[in-house]
């Protein structure tokens, strides 16, 4: 299985080749970076908890040299390379990952829709009260009845919604003392600037809902689609006024039913100076579930509220659409972040430093869309059968324990 997954990013997504192009700034370097990156890869792909563990997997001789090469760094070794990593040469990388995965059609819509759509939103992936580093936050606990001092790291990541695989674009770690809005503003335009045709369309939640803000991400030329929620936004009253002299559109699904307003030409934001849309859905279902061996219904009503700013450029999308883009935001929680936390080790720091903390995020986000594209189209039904991604890399392990071939790679490193 190893060496069918390692053919197939060869063949399909001409992986060795795009490595060769890694680079650090270690002076002297006795380990290629190309080892580095597919020994942090090789962990990530295999499921491994910490570079401690994928050292003890490198000293079993020969276990690691058709993946890695000859020389195989050690957990020190790991650490001190990422500090080092040219990030913006993973991120081409990435935007090559990416533009395949269009080119080729490996993204599959999860509904019918002609347009792309990001989702914005912030991870947390480190807390300690006892470790930090420079570019650590900062925020006052209270523990048994005493004040104490947390650090953490926290980033913005866009992530490609109403598509599957789940594909995590970028990453933006959060300085001491900005919002998420400044990092997530930095994220956009360099994103804009090495992908600029690649999204159409950003959701995200109320918090973004700022007009320095917007006025930045619609200069960049994408639509927002923004959670509206707080009640005391003059925006949210205007909208709530019309809604009672506004007709809503029924939509019966098989387990739904879902009522839609659309208010256009909203004009109470003073700040952004331009009209805003705003789409109400209010959505009835029955949650089946067992209790005590019996099936129990319970009605569910939800009420969700999004606005809307458009370019003047671009087409008005329906409300339906809209509906959607703001439910895909949530594949963030499930097919993205909660799946990474959960399976991943998301929220393990391997090596305690800013840059090799967003080297290894970055890593991250490959070794997922690329281990589960592999998956869903390389492995035929009949192969996959009821088996699991996590099956999956157990059976990725046992063939590197078996070992077999001198190289997997057509450039070995």
């Amino acid at each position: 299985m190893l060496s069918r997954f390692a053919k197939y990013l060869d063949r399909t997504w001409e992986f060795s080749e795009i490595i060769g192009g890694l680079k650090d700034h270690r002076l002297y370097a006795q380990i290629p970076t190309q080892a580095v990156f597919l020994s942090c890869f090789g962990m990530f792909s295999l499921r491994l908890p910490s570079f401690n563990e994928l050292e003890q997997q490198l000293k079993i001789p020969q276990r690691w040299d058709g993946w890695v090469g000859p020389a195989k760094p050690s957990a020190d070794a790991l650490g001190y390379a990422e500090e080092r990593f040219d990030v913006s040469v993973l991120r081409r990388i990435r935007d090559h990952i990416a533009c395949q995965f269009k080119r080729k059609k490996a993204l599959h819509r999860l509904y019918p829709d002609s347009h792309w759509v990001g989702a914005l939103d912030g991870i947390e992936t480190y807390k300690s009260k006892k470790r930090c580093c420079p570019e650590c936050l900062t925020r006052e606990l209270e523990v048994a009845g005493e004040k104490v001092t947390e650090y953490y790291h926290r980033y913005v990541a866009l992530q490609l919604v109403g598509a599957t695989p789940a594909v995590i674009l970028d990453a933006e770690p959060l300085m001491p003392g900005e919002t998420e809005a400044a990092a997530g503003s930095r994220l956009l335009k360099r994103f804009k600037a090495s992908m600029p045709r690649f999204l159409d369309w950003i959701t995200m939640d109320a918090f973004y809902l700022q007009a320095p803000f917007v006025k930045e991400v619609l200069d960049l030329g994408y639509g927002l689609v923004i959670v509206l929620k707080q009640e005391n936004r003059e925006l949210y009253q205007d909208m709530e006024g019309l809604l009672k002299i506004s007709q809503p559109e029924t939509i019966n699904g098989l387990d739904a039913k879902t009522q839609l307003w659309d208010i256009r030409n909203l004009t109470t934001w003073s700040q952004l100076g331009r009209p805003v849309r705003a789409v109400r859905s209010l959505e009835e279902s029955v949650k089946r579930e067992r209790v005590a061996g019996k099936l129990i219904e319970r009605p569910i009503v939800e009420d969700w509220r999004w606005a809307v700013i458009t370019p003047k450029d671009r087409a008005e999308p329906t409300a339906e659409l809209i509906s959607r883009w703001g439910h895909a935001r949530w594949d963030e929680e499930t097919r993205g972040f909660g799946e990474l936390t959960q399976h991943w080790h998301l929220n393990h720091c391997y090596h305690h430093h800013p840059t090799a903390m967003l080297v290894n995020l970055l890593i991250l986000f490959l070794a997922f869309a690329l281990s589960t594209v592999f998956f869903s189209r390389n492995l035929k039904p009949v192969l996959r059968g009821d088996k699991t991604r996590i099956h999956l890399a157990r059976l990725l392990a046992d063939d590197l324990a078996l070992g077999g071939l001198a190289f997997f790679w057509a450039h070995p490193p």
